[in-house]
C-alpha cells in the first residue's frame, strides 16, 4: 500500500462510521496521527515537501469531520506521537482530545510523511455520553408515554370524585343552612277554613329548609280540613312558601237527630255544625244523622245535594226546599205549590230532564204534582 494516500481501506471505514450514527452503536474507535518515515527507507527526500503539502490538506479534511463527529459524541478520536502508539495494547488508553489541523514540516525533515490509523480497539472506557441502542430508546419512550397516559387517567378520575364530593358538601351546606329555610308563609283563598287547623300547618313549616320541606304532607293536612277543598303549595327562594286554597261551596243543610245543622257541599261532605237556620242554602227536610264537620254523608241526603246542584237556572229559582222520606225518596217543592216526586235517588238525570219538558209542556196550565219517579212524567 502506498503510504503517500490515505488508504481506500481507511477512507471506507470512514465513510461508514460518518454514514451509519443514527442506525447502530459502535465500539470506540481511536484516530492516531504517526509518523511513518522510518519504515520506508527508500523514500525520497526531494518529494517531501509536495507529499507534505498534499497530506496537510487531506488532514485538515479530516480533522474538520472528526470535530463533527466527536461533537455528537460517537466515536473517540485520539492524536498521538510515535512515542505514544495507540498500536501498543500495554499501555493506558490515550486521553480523549480533540484534532487539530498540524503544519507541515519543514522540506529536510525526515518525519514528513504521515499516517492515519484508526484502531477497533476498544478496551479503553466508553464515553457516558455514548446513546443508547434505538430500540431501547424507543422502548424506554413508549414506556414513559404509557406512564404519562395512566397518569392523565388518574388525574382526570380524582377530578370527577373531587368535584361530586364538592357538590354533595355544598348541597348539605346549603339544606342546613338558615340562609334557605322557610321564613315566610302567605296564604290565598281562604274564607271559611278553619284558621287554627291552617295555623298548624303554617307553624310547622316555618323553619323546615325549604328545599327539603314536606309540602306534600301539608297540602295533605289542608285538604283534611273540612272547607278545603284543594290546596296547592309552592316555594320561592329564598324563604318564602305560597299557600293556595280552594275552598268548597255549601249548598245546603240538614237537622240532625242531636238537633244541629249540618252544612254540606255538593259532594255531601259536612263543612260545618251549627245550631241555627242558614239562610243562604237550600234546607233538606227530613231527619238526618250524627256527622261531624269533614264527614260524608250518604243517600238520600247526598241524592238530594247532588239534585240542588244539577238544577237549571230557571228551576233554581223557583226552589223552596229539598225533602227526604224515611223510606228514602226525594222530592222537591217549587213556587207556586208544585210538588216535584223523584223517588228512589237514582237515574236524577233522566228524571230532571223529564220535569224540565213537562213544565214546559204545561205551560200556564194548572197542576200541583209533577211525579218522574217511574221515569215517565204524569202531571195531577
Amino acid at each position: 500500500m502506498d503510504d503517500e494516500w490515505v488508504s481506500d481501506d481507511v477512507r471506507a471505514e470512514l465513510d461508514e462510521v460518518f454514514a451509519e450514527t443514527d442506525a447502530m452503536t459502535r465500539p470506540s474507535r481511536r484516530v492516531t496521527v504517526r509518523d511513518d518515515s522510518s519504515d520506508d527507507p527508500s523514500s525520497d527526500p526531494s518529494n517531501d515537501a509536495s507529499r507534505d503539502s498534499r497530506e496537510t490538506g487531506r488532514l485538515s479534511i479530516l480533522t474538520r469531520r472528526m470535530r463533527g463527529f466527536l461533537r455528537r459524541g460517537d466515536v473517540d478520536a485520539t492524536v498521538a506521537t510515535p512515542a505514544k502508539s495507540s498500536l501498543s495494547k500495554a499501555s493506558a488508553p490515550a486521553k480523549p482530545v480533540a484534532a487539530r489541523k498540524t503544519s507541515a514540516p519543514s522540506s529536510g525533515s525526515s518525519s514528513g510523511k504521515k499516517r492515519v490509523v484508526i484502531s477497533d480497539d476498544d478496551s479503553g472506557p466508553v464515553p457516558a455520553s455514548e446513546p443508547a441502542p434505538a430500540g431501547a430508546s424507543r422502548f424506554r419512550q413508549r414506556r414513559i408515554a404509557i406512564r404519562r397516559a395512566a397518569g392523565r387517567r388518574r388525574l382526570r378520575w380524582f377530578s370527577v370524585v373531587g368535584i361530586a364530593v364538592a357538590a354533595v358538601l355544598v348541597l348539605l351546606l346549603l339544606l342546613t343552612s338558615p340562609i334557605l329555610s322557610i321564613r315566610n308563609v302567605e296564604v290565598e283563598g281562604n274564607v271559611y277554613a278553619d284558621p287554627t287547623a291552617l295555623g298548624d300547618v303554617i307553624a310547622d313549616l316555618k323553619g323546615e329548609p325549604i328545599l327539603t320541606a314536606d309540602l306534600h304532607g301539608a297540602e295533605t293536612r289542608l285538604e283534611a280540613i273540612p272547607w278545603v277543598r284543594e290546596a296547592s303549595l309552592s316555594t320561592h327562594l329564598p324563604s318564602r312558601v305560597l299557600i293556595q286554597i280552594v275552598e268548597r261551596q255549601p249548598i245546603a243543610f240538614y237537622r240532625a237527630v242531636d238537633g244541629f245543622n249540618r252544612v254540606i257541599d255538593r259532594d255531601g261532605r259536612v263543612l260545618d255544625v251549627i245550631e241555627g237556620d242558614p239562610v243562604d242554602y237550600f234546607p233538606i227536610r227530613g231527619t238526618g244523622p250524627n256527622l261531624s264537620a269533614g264527614d260524608t254523608v250518604n243517600q238520600p241526603f247526598l241524592g238530594a245535594a247532588q239534585l240542588i246542584n244539577a238544577l237549571p237556572a230557571d228551576l233554581l229559582a223557583r226552589l223552596i226546599a229539598m225533602s227526604v222520606s224515611a223510606d228514602g225518596d226525594v222530592s222537591m217543592s217549587l213556587t207556586d205549590e208544585v210538588e216535584v216526586l223523584f223517588g228512589r235517588p237514582n237515574d236524577f238525570q233522566t228524571k230532571l230532564v223529564g220535569v224540565v219538558n213537562e213544565i214546559k209542556k204545561q205551560g200556564s196550565n194548572k197542576y200541583a204534582t209533577i211525579d218522574v219517579s217511574s221515569g215517565e212524567p204524569s202531571v195531577r
